[in-house]
This record gives structure tokens, C-alpha cells and sequence, in this order.
């Protein structure tokens, strides 16, 4: 069953994700030909580059993030960019316009990131982001770590918002 899940996600990504799998297997061929180093996550390709100014995009399944990006970080943005590849198989073409756009337009546009300083809006508030982080950990069943993702990850609101309000296994109150 795993091989077959495994064959769609590929077909799937190359057929309805085609153009973002092209950009992506693009950008992978010149950061290789750099001696970028990558790894699999989920049938996705991570591949690590330098590049100033920059955390992570995902182009289909190919995710690229920066290569000094470590520890929590990293396995929380890892969760996101394969959010963004879930995206991909759900939108298909459409992808490029109602998730891609918005996301590179919300990520560095610089009065939009002077905005979410001063007012303090998290990045995962924009529908595209916040919707990323659902997706990532639905399908990866993994759990985000940062205090960033945890309590403003969903559209600028805690993943779980309950979380502080259960209870353990004796009815105590459990602290976060």
C-alpha cells in the first residue's frame, strides 16, 4: 500500500502540479550544479541553498530552504513547506495564482513586512500560510515545535487552541 500511495503522490504531483514541479525541478538542477545538499521528507525533495533574505518555498514536491535555518525552526518549516506541496495536489495549476502569488506578494513585499513588525500579524495570518500549516500537519502527522507555530500558526491563532485546557490522565489541569 505504501509503494502505491507513494506512485500517486508522484503522478499526481507531475500531472496536476505540473508547472510548479518544473519550476522546482528547475531551481533543484542550479542549486545541485552549486553543490546544494538535500534530503526526502515525505516523497518531497528538501534541498538546502544559501541565499540571503530567505527562509523556504515549496514548488510542487520540491521544497527548498536555507541552509542555515536549524533545530525547532527547521522541522517547523519544514512542516509548512510541505504544506505548500499538499497545496499543489490539491489546487493543481491553480496553485500558482491563489496560493503562490499571495505568498511571495504577503513574504516580500517590504511595506507588508514593515506592517506585520508594527502591528505584530503573524506570517501564518494570511489565508495561504495559515491553510500551509494545516496541510503540512495533517498529512505528516508530526507536531510543530516553535512557540511561533504553536500559538500562531493557525491563521494567527494557536494550532490547538485547547491545548492548555486538558486535563491529564488524574483530571489535573495540565500546564502548557
Amino acid at each position: 500500500m505504501k509503494i502505491i500511495k507513494k506512485i500517486l503522490f508522484y503522478f499526481w504531483q507531475f500531472t496536476y502540479g505540473l508547472i510548479q514541479n518544473i519550476m522546482g525541478l528547475c531551481m533543484l538542477a542550479v542549486y545541485k550544479i552549486k553543490g546544494s545538499k538535500s534530503e526526502w521528507y515525505h516523497n518531497a525533495l528538501i534541498t538546502y541553498i544559501e541565499k540571503k533574505n530567505f527562509g523556504g518555498v515549496s514548488l510542487g514536491m520540491f521544497i527548498f530552504i536555507n541552509k542555515n535555518v536549524e533545530g525547532d525552526r527547521l522541522h517547523d518549516m519544514k512542516i509548512h513547506e510541505y504544506g505548500h506541496t499538499v497545496q499543489t495536489m490539491i489546487l493543481g495549476p491553480a496553485w500558482l495564482l491563489i496560493i503562490a502569488l499571495p505568498s511571495f506578494i504577503w513574504c516580500g513585499l517590504p511595506a507588508l513586512v514593515k506592517l506585520r513588525k508594527k502591528k505584530n500579524i503573524s506570517y501564518y495570518w494570511l489565508y495561504c500560510e495559515g491553510w500551509a500549516n494545516l496541510c503540512g500537519l495533517a498529512v505528516t502527522k508530526e507536531k510543530f515545535l516553535t512557540d511561533d507555530c504553536k500559538n500562531r500558526g493557525r491563521y494567527g491563532k494557536p494550532i490547538n487552541p485547547n491545548y492548555n485546557k486538558r486535563k491529564d490522565k488524574k483530571g489535573r489541569k495540565r500546564n502548557k
